[in-house]
């Protein structure tokens, strides 16, 4: 069952979801610490700030969310070399949007496999292309990218790293194919864009169904002890589930 344990790890983050690009010259780069057994927190501060893992195993790494652009993949892949020498065999897209799904070109020049739930693939096959202007309109200098889609398409449940990474997929959240990763040695989520310290960009979320899915998370009975939040501040406890529940609720009454 989901531990009630709450982690107070210190990792503020100075921008929030919205924001435009900050400018070259204060933008300190992608930083990767290691964070609990074999994952590291990855924190990207170009466009929107935002943090993701990158799980390094006995073989070979995982890296979860493309990043924003080739260019910031080609970042993040050099961070990675600096921890180890394995090679980075697969990228999960873990959502539709672009900072997890827009450096797929640069992972699959070295040979990565992109992977994603089917429900993503097929999300990204429908809206890249519009989901990339109007990125462009909020992001300054943000690329005209075409789409680099998945080299690999699974249910929407599947296991890397010899399950000790697992990918699922419960429903519409922040977008209509966001899924949720889950490593079950460190009792670490990593939930994207999905779970937030606060409400976020809400303009592609199914607002019915985002409650649902989020039951359906605590309904697994994970052991969890702690979430990454994709943007804002990254590391919390589980009670950030029931947090955001709330948020959406008073969303609901409030009319925002």
């Amino acid at each position: 069952m989901i531990t009630l344990v709450r982690y107070a790890l210190a990792f503020t983050m100075a921008a929030c979801v919205g924001s435009t690009a900050p400018a070259a010259a204060q933008n300190p780069g992608i930083s990767v610490n290691w964070l609990t057994g074999s994952l590291y927190l990855v924190e990207d501060p170009h466009f929107t700030l935002t943090n993701s893992l990158v799980y390094v195993g006995t073989t070979s790494v995982t890296v979860v969310g493309a990043t924003w652009t080739p260019d910031t993949a080609k970042e993040l892949a050099a961070r990675i070399r600096e921890l180890t020498a394995l090679p980075i065999r697969e990228v999960i897209d873990t959502s539709p949007d672009p900072e997890w799904s827009g450096g797929n070109a640069y992972w699959i020049s070295i040979g990565a496999q992109i992977v994603a739930a089917q429900v993503t693939c097929d999300t990204l096959a429908h809206t890249w292309d519009a989901t990339v202007q109007g990125t462009r309109k909020n992001q300054v200098g943000y690329p005209n990218l075409p789409l680099a889609a998945p080299t690999r398409c699974y249910p929407d449940r599947f296991s890397l790293q010899n399950g000790n990474v697992r990918v699922f997929y419960l429903g519409p959240s922040h977008t209509a194919a966001d899924v949720f990763v889950y490593f079950p040695k460190e009792e670490v989520l990593d939930a994207g864009s999905i779970l937030k310290p606060f409400l976020g960009n809400m303009a592609k979320a199914n607002v019915a169904e985002y409650p649902n899915t989020l039951h359906k998370l605590r309904g697994l009975h994970l052991d969890i002890r702690m979430v990454i939040a994709g943007h804002w501040s990254a590391v919390h406890g589980p009670d950030i589930i029931d947090r955001y529940l709330d948020l959406l609720a008073k969303s609901k009454t409030t009319g925002k």
